[in-house]
């Protein structure tokens, strides 16, 4: 019984000591530090430049008009009003005074006072009606001075010459001669010339003796799109155009039918276009 015994208390040690692990097994095994994992440097990303403001550029002024607007009128416009004509732009007007030694314009006196009443500067012309009659061209001035009111503060006048009814060139310049200096004594300015180019070139002998003898006023009918007129005798002795008649077929408003339109060639007008006060 005893030698059973021990037998079985040795069996039982024996099984207790397969199943126990042993001593160095049953203490926990350490962790293996773990390796940090390297974290890539973030590339920055790149800042965009701070974009400079475009300046507003400054606003062009509008240069002002190198020019200025009018008429030239007879009877043939009928009753104007003046007063719109001012309103519409329009600055100054030649007025019809005379044609020939016998036509006086049936209308001058209430345009010229209609046209300065409206505040527009004022000139009065001559048609010129040359022909071979003794003194004709005198006699054409006589009646021109005696019609027409030349006075202080007015445009200096004018004579229009456009038909030369026969005469050659050379009687022409002669008759426009006699005729612009018995008017300039009597008033004490140059007249203006009013023409077209085709008539100077061919019954004018397209001379510059005028221009270049004291006549360097200019107003030259030249009916064109064109941006400036054709100029005859040199560019009228290098003096260019005063006024420019653009077309005769201009719209006004106070005028009912078809009226000149003209231009002065400059911004303002200088005093030497006005009959001075003596």
């Amino acid at each position: 019984m005893q030698r059973v015994t021990a037998a079985l208390v040795t069996f039982v040690l024996v099984v207790f000591a397969l199943g126990s692990p042993a001593a160095a097994d049953a203490r926990p095994k350490p962790r293996p530090t773990p390796t940090p994992t390297a974290q890539p440097t973030p590339t920055p990303t790149p800042t965009s430049p701070i974009p400079t403001p475009t300046p507003t550029p400054s606003p062009t002024p509008t240069a002002a008009p190198s020019y200025l607007d009018g008429i030239d009128v007879s009877y043939h416009q009928g009753a104007i009003d003046w007063g719109q004509v001012a309103s519409s732009g329009k600055r100054f007007a030649f007025v019809r005074a005379t044609a020939g030694s016998l036509t006086a314009d049936s209308a001058y006196a209430s345009n010229r006072s209609g046209a300065l009443a409206a505040g527009l500067a004022v000139g009065s012309y001559h048609f010129a009606n040359p022909d071979t009659a003794p003194n004709d061209a005198g006699n054409e001035a006589s009646w021109f001075l005696r019609n027409a009111t030349i006075a202080p503060g007015d445009l200096v006048p004018v004579l229009d010459l456009e038909v030369s009814n026969g005469l050659d060139s050379a009687s022409l310049a002669t008759w426009a001669q006699t005729w612009l200096s018995q008017v300039s004594a009597a008033t004490g300015v140059r007249p203006i010339i009013y023409t077209n180019p085709n008539f100077w070139t061919t019954s004018m002998a397209d001379t510059d003796w005028f221009a270049r003898n004291g006549y360097s006023v200019l107003w030259i009918a030249n009916w064109t799109t064109a941006p400036q007129p054709t100029v005859p005798a040199g560019n009228w002795g290098g003096n260019g155009w005063t006024f420019w008649q653009l077309s005769s077929t201009g719209t006004v408003p106070g005028i009912s039918g078809a009226v000149d339109l003209d231009r002065f060639n400059g911004s303002s007008f200088p005093a030497s276009l006005f009959v001075p006060t003596f």
